[in-house]
């Protein structure tokens, strides 16, 4: 019985690693975007400027 709670701890662990592994691959996503929208922004007004 002992046993079988350690592999549902364990389990449970590893599923809510991945859960929030994948929480900040896709925040990390979203910064990327971010960054490459902002860089666009700038490229932009420079060029309104002109």
């Amino acid at each position: 019985m002992e046993i079988i709670i350690v592999l549902i701890i364990v389990v449970v662990a590893v599923l809510l690693i991945r859960l929030f592994g994948a929480w900040m691959l896709r925040i990390d996503e979203i910064i990327k975007n971010q960054k490459l929208i902002i860089s666009e922004l700038k490229k932009t007004n420079s060029e309104k400027k002109d």
